[in-house]
């Protein structure tokens, strides 16, 4: 589908021969319409999208994206990242965001009970509840919805999830920001973000 329809690929730059060195056997890599990008905003129609550097597993660079839009000259602010372990640097990106879509990968009791040592690389339930606190608690506006994502299907459960982030937030006034689970094979509900 990419390939018929041109659609472009945004890789940071950095990462393209080591991505085009290893995968895509059967269809060219380079062939793709590719789309640099280094650790600088760059610009996809009326979108500003500003890549910030999460910490994975040191081997590749990672990156969460903040996207922004002035609808009406009203800026709106989305967070996108996953694929991340530590948290503490970029809970800033979180701020002020219109709606989040984070990584609550594992929960620790089901990962002690079946080790995967690559999990270690990825944000477990606790700690994506700590972010969103730490986050939503620094913002000016809350978020309108937020969604978990890259859930693990043996080290976690939906509910499981869930019920970990909103009783990190119990009891403050962002418990009551709608969250979502993103499906697994299949695309999530529309989301519009109002005002």
């Amino acid at each position: 589908m990419l390939e018929e329809n041109r659609i472009p690929i945004y890789v940071c730059e950095k990462e393209i021969p080591h991505l085009a060195a290893r995968h895509f056997h059967r269809f060219p890599f380079l062939d793709l319409k590719i789309r640099p990008f280094a650790e600088r905003p760059f610009q996809v129609g009326d979108f500003s999208i500003h890549p910030f550097q999460v910490p994975h597993d040191g081997v590749r660079k990672t990156f969460g994206f903040e996207v922004t839009a002035r609808p009406n000259g009203k800026r709106r602010k989305v967070v996108v990242a996953t694929d991340f372990w530590h948290w503490r640097g970029v809970s800033r990106w979180f701020e002020d965001a219109d709606f989040i879509y984070v990584e609550a990968n594992h929960d620790m009791d089901l990962l002690r009970a079946n080790p995967n040592p690559r999990s270690h690389f990825h944000l477990s339930n606790e700690n994506c509840g700590r972010l969103l606190h730490q986050a939503l608690g620094k913002s000016r506006t809350l978020p309108q919805a937020l969604m978990l994502g890259h859930l693990s299907e043996i080290r976690n459960r939906l509910t499981l999830a869930r019920d970990t982030i909103l009783n990190i937030l119990d009891g403050s006034p962002y418990r009551d920001i709608p969250l979502h689970i993103a499906p697994r094979y299949k695309p999530s509900e529309e989301f519009h973000i109002i005002g």
